[in-house]
């Protein structure tokens, strides 16, 4: 929990503010990778590839905020069932979960995607292609974004969760 007296710099400074950063870059890369695999103008080719990307990006942001299946699963049981009654409260069943292309595509539309207006839109030759890519990169981020504030939501409610090895932060940044 944040200090009342604590300055804004000092609150940038926090573990979970670099988490959540780490975080953000991570899904701007990937979401950068989703939008040029749908502009490839293949009906189809980019919906496997896109969400294998997003099962990897979520299962990263888990593994991050301590909220792997891994992780969930090594809790004392009664921290392991806060855990799951604040996953089942903020409504994610990204959280926590081994992630399967059914539950990503639960997740895309979830948050408003339309895949048959994406597709259709690479037919049309240069301006379809380019506006299938930003709505995939667009839809891409926003999904990762709500994940990361349903982690860090998580997180927060329970500060005495133990903090995710150095090694699953680190993964997270590329490095």
């Amino acid at each position: 929990m944040a200090r009342a007296d604590a300055t804004a710099d000092e609150l940038l400074d926090t573990p979970e503010n670099e988490r959540a950063k780490a975080c953000r870059r991570l899904v701007s890369r990937q979401a950068l990778k989703a939008a040029g695999v749908s502009a490839i103008p293949v009906f189809g080719a980019d919906l496997f590839i896109n969400a294998n990307l997003l099962m990897s990006t979520v299962e990263q942001i888990n593994r991050a905020y301590g909220l792997s299946p891994a992780q969930i699963a090594a809790l004392p049981p009664a921290q392991r069932s806060k855990v799951d009654e604040l996953i089942r409260k903020t409504g994610s069943y990204l959280i926590g979960r081994a992630l399967t292309q059914g539950a990503i595509v639960a997740a895309m539309r979830s948050v408003g995607l339309r895949l048959g207006a994406q597709q259709a839109a690479k037919f049309a030759p240069i301006v379809g292609q380019a506006a299938s890519a930003a709505l995939s990169g667009w839809l891409f981020k926003r999904l990762c974004d709500r994940h990361i504030a349903n982690c860090a939501a998580v997180r927060a409610e329970l500060p005495q969760l133990p903090a995710p090895k150095p090694a699953d932060i680190v993964d997270i940044d590329g490095r």
